[in-house]
């Protein structure tokens, strides 16, 4: 097994995945192999689901680290490291709370499986609008249905989430980790992008200072905030871009400038 010294983190949608795109380049799958060989581990951090990361980096799903659903889970190819769970209880009353309104639908993601509530048509409406896919999920009324362990809830609006999360946020953040991760997602996790970065270095025995993270929104602004050298996209919002100095248009070129 090669051993690892460097540590190179990074966020998908909008960052190593241009707006738009909907797989990577062989160009990056080059980089990561090199990289790989080289004793610098590459990590995918996002809020997406493992099995949709395994597919997205398939051609290097062996080769690298992941941190699913905002770092709920922690794996190295096949070998889950670590879960971090929500306690169920505020899980429940978040997503029956999330159910008394009509500009949002909920998601729970959990360790057996992704759950849907879809209590009324207009709940179906709002999903459709969106474009969710419902391939290998359950679509339920009640949180009383959701089996396993929940990693992530997720609120999402066929409309701007930005105006629905100015009511949502300031009841829920103090008692959970929440961000909007996308024009229609608000996502909340016990777990963090950090906490992911600390765990991979720990677990790898990889100094804090040979780590790199790349983002483009608040939910990795804590990754970016942990990492020896953060860098940020520039299409990030403006206050992200006045506390991140380093700024970027293109991942990928960085990534060929590393483990030389």
């Amino acid at each position: 097994m090669i051993q690892f010294h460097t540590l190179v983190a990074s966020d998908l949608d909008g960052t190593l995945l241009p707006e738009g795109q909907t797989e990577l380049s062989c160009a990056v799958f080059d980089e990561i192999r090199r990289l790989h060989d080289c004793g610098v581990l590459f990590c995918a951090a996002s809020g997406r689901p493992l099995d949709a990361l395994r597919e997205l980096f398939a051609p290097v799903a062996d080769k690298i680290a992941y941190m699913s659903e905002n770092a709920a889970y922690v794996c190295y190819g096949r070998e889950l490291l670590h879960t971090i769970p929500m306690p169920r209880a505020l899980c429940a009353e978040l997503v029956a709370y999330l159910g008394t309104r009509t500009d949002c639908v909920s998601r729970a993601c959990t360790t057996t499986g992704r759950y849907y509530f879809v209590p009324t048509a207009a709940a179906q409406a709002n999903l459709d609008a969106v474009g969710v896919e419902f391939g290998n999920c359950r679509i339920v009324k009640d949180f009383s249905e959701v089996k396993g362990d929940v990693t992530q809830i997720s609120a999402i609006s066929a409309g701007d989430m930005n105006i629905p999360a100015k009511e949502i946020l300031p009841l829920w953040q103090d008692r959970i980790g929440a961000a909007i991760t996308g024009e229609h997602w608000l996502d909340f996790t016990a777990a963090g992008k950090d906490k992911g970065l600390h765990l991979l270095c720990e677990h790898f025995g990889i100094p804090l200072e040979n780590t790199y993270a790349f983002g483009d929104s608040y939910n990795d602004a804590p990754m970016l905030r942990a990492a020896a050298h953060p860098y940020l996209m520039r299409i990030a919002p403006a206050d992200l871009k006045a506390e991140f100095a380093t700024q970027i248009d293109d991942v990928t070129s960085v990534l060929k400038t590393l483990g030389h």
